[in-house]
């Protein structure tokens, strides 16, 4: 497995620092807990969703990646978490820290798209955008509609009511968008080599904000021997990325 890189701000040799970890924490925390049947059909795909543009692990942004990684190297035997971070698909038909059980392996570290996924139903949707048609911005309304009508589940329960109006404000006024931006914008997330290699391929000196488990594990943990020659083509095929 190659090292981490060395430390740079907000990161100290990879693992988030103390106060990063805890702004982190605070934001997760605006999210309604929630209990589901862990059915396991959020984290893997059928034939047909994955003929469409589905997935399993949607971009995640830079400091929530970053806190995955030390979940795994924390949590993890070796073997198992040298698995993880060698894991470079983009697109998995199934997410790796989804357990034979159907049970997320990552739960405490899950980014911020699994722990929103089913706080709400269609009727909270509906509910929210008709109190707040006329407050906000129409198009931000409807995204907020959009995009959260896609993430219903019958087999989720909230269990924490009183944090839903918070939590819809926060997704109709993107306070965790910005605020996940602002705390992973100055995490370095491989070494001068790698940014180099990435920047030459991708045309962009800027690391990603968002991009998958795997588009990330990509270029911070593959061998840099893969890198140099698989690299660009593995580029050409990557879409679930977000450049900023």
């Amino acid at each position: 497995m190659t090292p981490d890189p060395l430390p740079a701000t907000g990161a100290v040799s990879g693992v988030l620092t103390p106060a990063l970890r805890a702004e982190l924490a605070a934001l997760y925390g605006q999210v309604p807990a929630t209990a589901c049947a862990s059915s396991g059909e959020c984290c893997a795909l059928t034939d047909a969703e994955y003929a469409g543009t589905f997935a399993t692990m949607f971009p995640v942004y830079r400091v929530e990646y970053l806190n995955l990684v030390d979940h795994v190297r924390q949590s993890f035997p070796a073997l198992e978490g040298e698995r993880l971070l060698q894991f470079t698909e983009e697109r998995p038909r199934r997410c790796p820290f989804l357990s034979a059980a159907n049970r997320c392996t990552a739960y405490a570290a899950r980014p911020l798209i699994c722990r929103t996924y089913g706080v709400l139903d269609r009727a909270a949707i509906d509910a929210a955008a008709q109190n707040l048609r006329g407050d906000r911005p129409a198009a931000w309304v409807d995204g907020f509609v959009r995009r959260e009508s896609g993430m219903t589940c019958p087999r989720v329960r909230v269990l924490e009511p009183a944090k839903v109006a918070r939590h819809v404000a926060n997704l109709v006024d993107f306070v965790y968008e910005r605020e996940l931006t602002r705390l992973s914008q100055d995490l370095e997330l491989a070494d001068p080599e790698r940014h180099a290699l990435f920047a030459r391929v991708s045309g962009d000196q800027a690391w990603p904000v968002r991009w998958t488990w795997g588009g990330f594990n990509a270029v911070r943990h593959a061998p840099l021997e893969w890198l140099r020659d698989q690299f660009d083509a593995y580029w050409e095929q990557a879409w679930l990325i977000d450049l900023g």
